[in-house]
């Protein structure tokens, strides 16, 4: 199933506020992209050994959305309404370029997707094989 991406240009400093109106006008789910490091509290509750080196932050954010074609929410009602919330936003925020992209995505397997990332390797003559991998062809005559 294909859907539809919009994402919108804003301020780091307005993503809060954006988010929150997306949450009160129907948007359930929103991805957010920016440059701003995770603080040492933040990063205790996760398991990442090795953090990825950011650019600086600009004070640049990109929060998109998704609507399903498909459903009974209408697309266009919609962008009126994030709109709206912008302009209402705008009095109490600086809301940066303000700019919507639209693109289109495809429906993934979001919870096996990861695993397209992780074959089989050896160590020393250890077989390491994740279970949804087959044993490769250069291997497959081997004791293990």
């Amino acid at each position: 199933m294909k859907w539809k991406k919009f994402t919108l240009t804003t301020t780091t400093e307005a993503v809060d506020l954006v988010s929150s109106m997306f949450d009160e006008i129907g948007i359930e789910g929103i991805e957010i992209e920016d440059n701003i490091p995770l603080t040492e509290a933040e990063t205790k509750g996760m398991f990442i050994d090795i953090l990825p080196e950011l650019p600086p932050d600009e004070g640049v954010a990109r929060v998109s959305f998704y609507l399903d074609p498909d459903s009974d929410t209408n697309i266009e009602e919609m962008l009126i309404k994030v709109e709206e919330g912008l302009d209402e936003l705008s009095m109490f925020t600086d809301l940066g370029a303000r700019t919507i992209e639209t693109s289109e995505t495809e429906d993934k397997d979001w919870i096996n997707n990861w695993k397209q990332y992780f074959k089989p390797f050896t160590v020393d003559d250890i077989l390491i094989k994740p279970t949804w991998e087959e044993i490769p062809e250069e291997h497959k005559e081997k004791n293990y």
